[in-house]
């Protein structure tokens, strides 16, 4: 199954960080088959890390 991964930076600020969350629910509403499973994640000041983001979406089943 294809994945994607959205990779922010991240932000001290809460509300930018959901900013990115929101877009990658929006990205997953519109994905339809071209990607079965997004996620995002971030370099540093949010979770989930990028290793931990990758693991997740390996996880889900993403190749």
């Amino acid at each position: 199954m294809r994945g994607l991964v959205v990779v922010a930076h991240g932000s001290r600020r809460a509300e930018s960080n959901e900013e990115i969350r929101a877009l990658t629910r929006k990205l997953a509403d519109g994905a339809g088959e071209h990607y079965r499973h997004v996620e995002c994640a971030f370099l540093e000041l949010a979770e989930p890390s990028i290793p931990d983001g990758l693991r997740n979406a390996i996880s889900a089943g993403a190749t």
